[in-house]
């Protein structure tokens, strides 16, 4: 039978000792207890520290609890210690604590508490030394808590152990570098019913007319252990009827207790950042992409030196709030970084909250579900908040919705509703986001281009072609169209302050009559099409990052300028994509700045990928859509010397020839669609980095060739 159940997290416990027995069911944790006993018994002497990481509530310490009672583990150590460190830690406590701990009895403020600091930890060390420990260090919130207790562990090369729970991924990587990282999963449906009718009904089942919306109250626990057994708690306390049920919540405040404990860990301006994110539905997927311009638009941060761009700063504020536990990853770049993120449902229910009662950020629809209730008080609403989210249609309820302090306004647009003048009285807007979902809202542009003050603006568009009048928008740094065959007039030239430029498709960029224009700041432009790379192109976007090109014509030719590509020298990231029925031999030049490229369509052939390979900062690598002609590729000495991602998508591709110093720090290989491949080359295993071959089934051989190559790691 599973076994897992609540942790009782509670961080506002001082640094204790003792750890609840483990007599409870407990539901969920076969395959975390497998694993991290295997890796407390594994034959390998020295000491190993090992982390479990996992938002608050999720069951790092109930995983911890089960494994410390478990009596192989008791048998296995010769001394076994648990000391609870938590964020608001006292050393000499801790220590004092430890002490009566490997002592093996409960610390009741007696001798040892009234010992120096020095004089324990001297004991503690005395103590552990040529004996085999466990020790867990159960909530830890710091690295300097670590720092200060690490000193007392003993190297006996004994097969000693210490677990370490966190939500704090710094913490784990800071003091495990080398150990791998448990993290925690949220529980299943399955798991997560079994858990709540144990905490409620015991070993009877649940009464058939409280199943079905038992089910749903669970459900909307989101699989965290915390918030279920919270529920099940309150329910255990009401009668048992399925109109009581219904209204109960999801939540109280002691699940509030935990999460609130992480907010207020975090500096001001993550906290801005984390409530930021109320602003988006429940359960969407947020493209870091889109998330990192709206904080940048927000000013949420400053730029802290010149080498940093405030992108970068504010996407090591996203890792930071992961890292917390915070925020759930849900999708990866190639690269490894993060793609897509959401708020878990019980995290977002507290961010919503907490974004309304600081006057933040106001979610409309979730403090007003009824329309009715919206249509009544939003005119209100609007006049107390900076930041709102609410739907297109509640914007356009009466003439009277508008605002002379509302900056900024997420929208979620309703599929088939088309608004009309919905903003014309937001004097002050700043910020005008729609999220990008397959519908044909939009925003009347007369409207929208009157508002000054407006930095960011992302929405549909009513036709293809963007008025002059844009030129009014002095302040704009980032606009998204959701549109293809976007025509941008020339005064998009007169925008000095646009930093982002994207739509599905732009329209060849029209030059401008006047000399002295130029967009210094545009760091993105995405998808030009038919770009034509002119001298004087190039010396009016100098800063830009990344550029994203496409060409749809019968013939390409030497007009569009590709090699003039090697003068922008802050570009980071390229894509090119052909659709052309003729392609002459190209061979372009790329910038040695690149640190991704992909290509589709016949740009280069492979003999020439020389070209690509001597570039020093390339880290990913995508070649879609037959980008490389030809049938051999051979690889030398010196090259790819950066890259970790390789991508080959669609090719004629027969003979690959190369040597594992070719690619020295390459992670990740994958081969889709490769028919005349019928193997990857045997040296690739020597490749000390390399951690995921990944091909599809198109090609049997080259299964088979993957296989072998596992097998040869297994054996190294």
């Amino acid at each position: 039978m599973s076994n897992r159940e609540l942790p009782d997290e509670d961080p506002s416990d001082s640094p204790s000792i003792s750890p609840p027995s483990s007599n409870d069911v407990v539901v969920g944790f076969d395959e975390d207890i497998v694993q991290m006993m295997d890796r407390l018994t594994y034959q390998f002497s020295y000491l190993q520290i090992l982390p479990i990481v996992g938002m608050g509530g999720i069951g790092k310490s109930k995983l911890a609890k089960s494994i410390y009672h478990n009596p192989f583990i008791i048998k296995h150590f010769d001394i076994r210690a648990w000391v609870t460190i938590s964020q608001d830690y006292c050393i000499a406590s801790i220590l004092s604590k430890l002490l009566a701990s490997v002592k093996g009895k409960d610390d009741r403020g007696g001798r040892d508490s009234l010992k120096g600091i020095e004089q324990v930890k001297v004991e503690i060390y005395q103590i552990l030394c040529g004996r085999r420990f466990l020790i867990v260090l159960d909530d830890v919130w710091s690295v300097k808590a670590w720092y200060q207790v690490q000193i007392l562990f003993p190297e006996n090369r004994n097969g000693s152990r210490i677990i370490l729970t966190t939500r704090l991924m710094d913490v784990a990587t800071y003091t495990a570098p080398l150990s791998p990282i448990h993290m925690m999963r949220f529980l299943d449906d399955k798991q997560s019913w079994r858990l709540f009718q144990h905490k409620v009904f015991g070993n009877q089942d649940c009464p058939l007319e409280l199943q079905s919306v038992g089910e749903k109250i669970v459900k909307g626990c989101g699989g965290l252990p915390l918030s279920i057994v919270t529920v099940a708690r309150l329910l255990s306390g009401i009668p048992r009827t399925p109109k009581m049920w219904l209204q109960i919540e999801r939540n109280d405040g002691q699940l509030e207790t935990v999460l609130s404990f992480s907010y207020y860990h975090l500096p001001p301006h993550l906290r801005e950042c984390f409530l930021y994110m109320a602003g988006f539905p429940e359960n969407y997927e947020i493209r870091v992409s889109e998330l990192i311009r709206l904080w940048v638009a927000e000013g949420f941060l400053k730029r802290q030196n010149e080498s940093k761009s405030i992108e970068m700063a504010a996407k090591e504020c996203l890792e930071d709030l992961i890292k917390q536990s915070l925020v759930l990853v849900t999708s990866r770049k190639s690269d490894g970084r993060t793609k897509t993120c959401r708020l878990h449902s019980m995290v977002r229910d507290f961010c919503m909250r907490q974004a309304g009662q600081e006057k933040f950020l106001l979610p409309v629809m979730d403090y007003f579900p009824n329309p009715i209730l919206r249509r009544h008080f939003l005119p209100q609403v609007l006049q107390n908040h900076l930041r709102v989210s609410v739907s297109l249609f509640d914007l356009h309820l009466k003439d009277y919705t508008h605002s002379l302090c509302t900056t900024s306004i997420i929208c979620i647009p309703h599929r088939g509703y088309r608004p009309k003048d919905s903003v014309q009285n937001f004097t002050s807007l700043r910020v005008l986001h729609v999220l990008r979902r397959n519908d044909h809202s939009y925003w009347e542009l007369g409207q929208v281009f009157d508002l000054i003050d407006l930095t960011y603006l992302a929405s549909n568009i009513p036709e293809s072609i963007v008025p002059p009048t844009i030129a009014k928008l002095q302040n704009l740094q980032t606009l998204i169209i959701y549109r293809s065959d976007v025509h941008l007039p020339e005064e998009i030239w007169s925008l000095r302050q646009l930093r982002h430029l994207i739509a599905f498709s732009f329209q060849p960029l029209p030059l401008p009559k006047r000399e002295n224009l130029s967009l210094g700041n545009l760091q993105t432009l995405s998808m030009a099409t038919n770009f034509v790379c002119s001298e004087k192109i190039v010396e009016m976007i100098p800063n830009i990052k990344k550029l994203e090109i496409c060409y749809y014509e019968d013939k390409f030719g030497e007009g569009y300028r590709i090699d003039n590509l090697m003068h922008l020298l802050r570009l980071e990231k390229l894509k090119l994509e052909m659709h052309c029925s003729f392609v002459p031999c190209l061979n372009p030049i790329f910038p040695l700045s690149l640190k991704k490229l992909e290509l589709s369509g016949g740009w280069i052939s492979w003999r020439d990928m020389t070209i690509v390979g001597s570039l020093p900062n390339l880290q990913v690598l995508k070649l879609k859509k037959y980008a490389c002609y030809g049938e051999q590729w051979e690889t030398t000495e010196g090259e790819f010397r950066m890259l970790r991602h390789l991508l080959i998508n669609e090719s004629n591709l027969k003979c690959w020839t190369t040597e594992y110093s070719h690619f020295p720090r390459l992670r990740c290989l994958m081969l889709r669609r490769c028919a005349y491949l019928d193997e990857i080359p045997i040296d690739i295993v020597e490749i000390p980095t390399l951690v995921l071959i990944d091909i599809d089934d198109h090609n049997p051989s080259l299964l088979y060739s993957a296989k072998i190559i596992q097998e040869e790691q297994w054996m190294t």
